[in-house]
């Protein structure tokens, strides 16, 4: 799927994962591309990898959360 198509479905899983973690949509921003790309490098089949930076985006905010660090990237 081209970035354009991708745009206004990745806008609204940034803001939902923002809005169940109650980070700032920026740094939800920038930690969901950053996962996304990494997934992208060596996936052959791209379907998924939304669903898959989802988990890994929740993963850490959890995990940053539980911790009481700081939640930016």
């Amino acid at each position: 799927m081209p970035p354009h198509d991708r745009q206004p479905n990745e806008k609204r899983i940034v803001a939902i994962l923002a809005e169940e973690s109650h980070v700032p949509i920026d740094d939800v921003a920038i930690l969901y591309e950053h996962e996304r790309a990494e997934l992208a490098l060596g996936a052959r089949i791209t379907n998924f990898l939304d669903i898959f930076a989802v988990r890994n985006v929740q993963e850490i905010l959890h995990k940053r959360h539980k911790r009481g660090t700081d939640t930016r990237p």
